[in-house]
């Protein structure tokens, strides 16, 4: 596994959260939540790849093919 992966989604939600509460102390809630969406977003998208390399990887163990 990568580790710098685990590193780029951990920085993610790090400047997610300072900017969610800049935005917030700033009185803009609405891009606030925009912001913290967009971030929880671009992680997920990232976890999704890896659940997709994740399970090509297993169906080339055990040989199985979508029939």
């Amino acid at each position: 596994m990568n580790v710098e992966l685990i590193f780029q989604i951990a920085g993610i939600g790090i400047l997610t959260s300072i900017f969610h509460t800049l935005l917030k102390q700033a009185g803009k809630e609405e891009y606030s939540f925009i912001a913290t969406l967009a971030g929880v977003s671009i992680a997920l998208i990232m976890v999704v790849q890896l659940l997709s390399e994740l399970l090509s990887k297993v169906k080339s163990v055990f040989f199985l093919s979508l029939v």
